[in-house]
């Protein structure tokens, strides 16, 4: 990596982060990026409670994730993260999921927005984050971050049976909206558990099309899989303002055997 401006972390897995195969959970390996991520804010002296402080916060739009295989119990490992775009508006970050034997475990990307907390709309990026964090278009690997489609009324999207769910204050973030990693969690509750014995997440990409508060409700709906083997996901919420498509992603799934290969 020639970048000098990569914040690096260290992790250890913990009992909380695990699923009941002892392997790192999706939404805790999300969670593990976004405080990688914060403590890269802290270390140009920009971090979250700054931002707020000073009107400001960073709103995710678009990620995606590629995992080779999943941290496991005990497991050691870093991640690598940096800044690789900065537009006026928006930033472009990377990560890099590495063992501690130097294994690349996986990596993922996002898109976000400096945003403007008094006026709820994008803001320009301050010339002193840019510069410090010094983008110059490394990217950890060949996700694209495009749009992702999905049927757009509620009723006709939301299978029977589909999982419901009430916002709760734990699901906000300093934006004053539902974080991020909830619409994962509240996505992969679509997929039949035995699904889940049988394959692993190896690849996810998403975007969100509107924010989510406390008050709402929200519905989980899945399609799928494609003819690519891909399954399409999508998050409906609804308040007095009425309902809407919140998030879509599109994942890919493979057999558990070819994980425990690599």
């Amino acid at each position: 990596m020639e970048n000098p401006c990569v914040h690096t972390r260290s992790f250890t897995l913990r009992f909380c982060e695990m699923d009941g195969r002892g392997d790192v959970t999706p939404t805790a390996l999300l969670n593990i990026l976004e405080d990688a991520a914060s403590t890269h804010c802290d270390a140009i002296g920009w971090g979250v409670y700054r931002l707020v402080s000073a009107g400001f916060g960073w709103v995710l739009l678009r990620g995606g994730l590629e995992m080779a295989r999943y941290p496991a119990h005990g497991e050691s490992f870093t991640v690598e993260t940096w800044l690789s775009e900065a537009k006026r508006l928006y930033g472009l970050r990377e990560y890099r999921i590495k063992s501690s034997s130097g294994e690349v475990l996986g990596y993922a990307r996002s898109l976000w927005a400096f945003f403007s907390l008094e006026r709820k709309r994008p803001a320009p990026i301050l010339d002193e984050i840019v510069m410090a964090w010094a983008p110059e278009g490394t990217r950890a690997g060949a996700l694209e971050l495009g749009e992702v489609d999905f049927p757009a009324d509620p009723e006709l999207s939301a299978l029977p049976g589909s999982p419901s769910f009430e916002v709760r204050h734990s699901d906000i973030d300093t934006n004053g909206h539902v974080n991020n990693v909830n619409y994962l969690g509240w996505a992969l509750e679509c997929l039949p558990a035995a699904f889940n014995e049988n394959y692993y997440l190896a690849s996810i990409r998403g975007q969100f099309r509107r924010e989510v508060t406390y008050g709402s409700s929200v519905k989980a709906a899945l399609a799928g899989p494609d003819a690519h083997g891909c399954m399409r996901h999508a998050v409906f919420a609804s308040s007095a303002q009425g309902s809407f498509l919140a998030a879509a992603a599109e994942s890919r799934w493979l057999p558990r055997a070819l994980q425990a290969q690599t």
